[in-house]
């Protein structure tokens, strides 16, 4: 149904202290014994968001490299009365 990445699995594999192979054949009793905090600590994911990461949408666009086909056809017409 689902598939994860190997860096996934290995995040939470960090995260939670146990192999993911056993953590996907635990119960659902079990299953809240391993979530329950160890030691004072709580299993939490990082919410905070690496800003370098932020998708900007198209790239061309951010850059400002996207061209109008008008302005390809101008640029083409100049070439075209040089050579």
């Amino acid at each position: 149904m689902y598939s994860l990445k190997p860096t996934t699995k290995r995040n939470v594999e960090t995260c939670v202290s146990l192999p993911f192979s056993e953590l996907v054949s635990v119960d659902h009793d079990d299953e809240m014994c391993v979530l329950k905090p160890i030691n004072g600590k709580r299993i939490v994911f990082p919410i905070k968001k690496d800003i370098r990461r932020i998708g900007r949408g198209n790239p061309y666009l951010a850059r400002r490299r996207l061209r109008t086909m008008e302005e390809v056809d101008k640029r083409l017409s100049e070439i075209i009365k040089c050579g």
